[in-house]
């Protein structure tokens, strides 16, 4: 699984529970968009601000590591 596949699982879980969001938006300040079919950018938008916001996606990913486990983006995932 590539990085961007991984990226996705992870916005989809936080999206997933009202809880999940809440607890990335504190770190990060704002969450990330989701793609979505209808706007041709939305993938562009989405890998900027995951990029701008590469910490708190780092911290929320170790803080919940147990269940994204096979999601975990290592730091050769974003070169």
């Amino acid at each position: 699984m590539g990085p961007l596949r991984k990226l996705y699982n992870i916005i989809i879980y936080i999206y997933s529970s009202a809880n999940y969001i809440k607890e990335f938006k504190t770190l990060a300040g704002r969450i990330i968009p989701l793609n979505n079919r209808t706007r041709w950018n939305s993938w562009y938008l989405m890998l900027v601000v995951a990029i701008e916001k590469a910490g708190a996606i780092d911290t929320y990913l170790k803080n919940n590591f147990t269940l994204l486990e096979k999601d975990y983006l290592y730091l050769s995932d974003w070169d």
